[in-house]
């Protein structure tokens, strides 16, 4: 495959190529089935978010093949970003290094930081720094605790105005999980596009009683200034 100039053109063309073939290349030339990857319409619509959102310091926690990351460099692309942080602990052994190789092409000479280590380990280091984010793409391990301890660092490093966006949410820990985020006043649920919103399979996805699509945003909009005893029940 050719790969354009561009660093858009390079992240489209990496993604039209896996998503046509359901394959993807390692740096030796082998060829993997594509699988477990982020589908075109979310895709797109976490493309929308983030541009919505006029990032400037991105996270993602949890990379895999570098598709959803695919979709973070396109819509970044020609944007002055200051820091883009991701963490997968097995990109090197269950993944082949192909989300990496994905950023490299796809992201050239950016600020990017790439952490091959757990997010419970990585998060406190990233916050000891001083770190702060505008954007954040949560799709780590998806048991309600490893969630709700991403969330917890990226509440505290996430400014207000900023967007943290969370995948497979049609999982029973993701919607226990956003149970109990949605009821924190800092932090308001974001809709998806309306043509996403009033699509056909976004209605019978809600017929079935799952959620439109697998991706659910929120917006911090107001500092976290919960007491030492604040609950809501969930």
């Amino acid at each position: 495959m050719t790969v354009p100039d561009s660093p858009a053109g390079a992240a489209r063309a990496l993604l039209e190529a896996a998503i046509a073939s359901r394959e993807v290349e390692a740096w030796d030339g082998r060829r993997l089935a594509l699988h477990s990857e982020l589908p075109p319409l979310e895709g797109a619509v976490l493309q929308h978010w983030l541009r919505e959102s006029g990032a400037r310091r991105l996270l993602e926690v949890g990379c895999a093949f570098g598709v959803s990351t695919l979709y973070i460099c396109e819509a970044i692309a020609g944007v002055d970003i200051e820091h883009y942080h991701i963490i997968d602990p097995y990109q090197s052994t269950q993944w082949s290094n192909v989300g990496r190789r994905h950023l490299e092409i796809a992201a050239p000479r950016r600020p990017v930081e790439f952490h091959e280590t757990l997010s419970e380990i990585c998060l406190p280091g990233l916050l000891e720094r001083g770190l702060r984010f505008d954007f954040a793409y949560i799709d780590g391990w998806h048991t309600f605790d490893q969630v709700m301890l991403e969330f917890y660092y990226v509440n505290r490093m996430l400014d207000v105005g900023g967007v943290v966006v969370f995948d497979d949410v049609h999982l029973p820990s993701l919607q226990k999980a956003l149970a109990c985020i949605a009821t924190y006043p800092a932090y308001e649920l974001l809709s998806p596009p309306p043509p996403v919103c009033n699509s056909l399979q976004a209605k019978v996805r809600r017929a079935a009683g799952v959620p439109p699509i697998r991706l659910q945003a929120l917006a911090k909009v107001s500092e976290d200034e919960r007491d030492w005893h604040w609950f809501e029940a969930f």
